[in-house]
């Protein structure tokens, strides 16, 4: 009887940014906090310059992950998601390293089965880190 051996895979995620991750969580919770207005976003968060937040709104918005519509901003639930995988712990798949290195078809397949509707938008903003077990 032969015994075939799946290879496993780490994969673990970063933000893509490092000097966007705070504004980019602080933001988020902010929204999610109701301050939704560009004043009210200001008034909140005033450890951080307005650059500094247009750029993090910027990527959101860029990722799909944040809509402005008549001045009120949104945040997509998928940034939940988004920031507990940058925070989180790998995850383990029964894949070979090579199979998910640089694969975002792959990739985006494997968060959409984790359950985010936007998988293409997370990419924008993770980078993925793959380990071989």
């Amino acid at each position: 009887m032969t015994s075939s051996k799946t290879a496993l895979s780490k994969l673990s995620f970063h933000w893509r940014s490092q000097h966007s991750k705070e504004s980019y969580v602080a933001i988020c919770l902010a929204v999610r906090l109701g301050y939704n207005t560009n004043e009210a976003l200001l008034s909140a968060l005033p450890q951080f310059s307005t650059n500094r937040l247009v750029l993090g709104l910027d990527g959101l918005i860029a990722a799909e992950m944040a809509h402005l519509n008549m001045g009120v901003l949104t945040v997509d639930t998928d940034m939940q998601m988004v920031e507990a995988l940058a925070a989180g712990q790998a995850l383990e798949l029964p894949l070979e390293a090579e199979q998910l290195a640089r694969n975002d078809p792959l990739m985006s397949e494997i968060l959409a089965g984790i359950g985010l509707r936007n998988p293409a938008g997370a990419l924008v903003l993770l980078k993925p880190k793959v380990e071989e077990i």
